[in-house]
């Protein structure tokens, strides 16, 4: 089986992700298709993460310390994270890494829960009880409890899944092995006020229509058609589940498919801008500086985003 390089990663904090004004996190997936972050990250001891802040997002998050310690800050608590213990940061969490009393390396895994919806009776009846639950906000994980214990070793799996080739598949297998144990061992009571509304699965048809379609036109009302959904509802449901407007989702997911292009082809700006959807190379330009930080020409010399 073909190695890529490791996706080891020593974090500066100068660049620190993509906030938005309610606290949301972007999450930015390698493969906008495949909506699976996995990496390892080395924190110094003692520094100040003057980039970081409070934040959020619809992803539920995983962390896994190899070696050393750190602390998580959540609304009403912070929690210090030892060798060989981990968490489960359920979705829509406010949460922040914070500055640890010495070198911590940690496995880091994030996913969209819509990944392990395939039809609304899977999202209704093992998703939704989970990421809806608000006596769940996270987990703490040991290596002493066996279950727990497997939830971690699966979290190592992926990430050294992540460093080779083609595994998509392995990697969703270890994915719903690790939702399966939540679900076994973690309480599924829904709140009265937060039922079941099919919403993920909603979803997972429009961002399919997205990347189907997303060389063409799309608006909203193809959007609306596409999850049998209103205007409104659809607004709100892309804002529930990723953070964006739909319109403003359709965008990222297009300069996502252009940096494929300009970092893996030798088409012109022009051409990968036609390519992607858009209706000109000044557009084009325009909405990726506001994406990225930089313009397309600059990553094709070597900028970093």
């Amino acid at each position: 089986m073909s190695e890529k390089k490791a996706n080891y990663h020593y974090p500066k904090y100068s660049d620190i992700p993509d906030i938005k004004e309610d606290g949301s996190e972007n999450i930015r997936y390698d493969n906008p298709d495949f909506p699976l972050f996995c990496r390892r990250n080395f924190f110094p001891g003692k520094i100040i993460f003057t980039g970081m802040t409070m934040h959020w997002h619809s992803d539920v998050e995983f962390v896994y310390i190899k070696k050393g310690s750190t602390f998580y800050q959540f609304a009403d608590r912070i929690i210090k994270l030892k060798e060989g213990e981990g968490i489960f940061i359920n979705a829509r969490q406010l949460h922040m890494i914070t500055a640890g009393d010495e070198d911590c390396e940690l496995d880091c895994v994030i996913f969209q829960p819509m990944m392990l919806c395939s039809s609304k009776h899977i999202e209704k009846k093992f998703v939704y009880p989970i990421i809806a639950n608000p006596s769940v906000p996270y987990v703490i994980l040991h290596e002493s409890v066996t279950w727990e214990r497997e939830v971690l070793t699966r979290l190592t799996n992926l990430y050294e899944l992540s460093c080779q080739r083609d595994c998509e598949l392995e990697m969703m297998a270890v994915v719903c092995d690790i939702w399966k144990l939540l679900y076994d061992n973690l309480p599924r009571n829904v709140s009265k006020n937060k039922q079941y509304d099919g919403g993920l699965e909603i979803m997972k048809r429009m961002i399919l229509y997205i990347q189907e379609h997303y060389k063409e036109r799309i608006n909203l009302g193809q959007l609306c058609r596409e999850g049998g959904v209103s205007r409104t509802a659809c607004t709100k449901l892309f804002q529930k589940y990723v953070n964006v407007t739909p319109i403003d989702y359709v965008r990222h997911y297009r300069i996502a498919k252009s940096i494929e292009l300009l970092q893996g082809t030798d088409k012109t700006i022009t051409e990968i801008a036609y390519e992607t959807g858009f209706s000109g190379t000044s557009f084009y330009a325009k909405t990726f500086k506001k994406i990225t930080g930089i313009t397309p020409r600059q990553l094709r010399k070597g900028g970093k985003i």
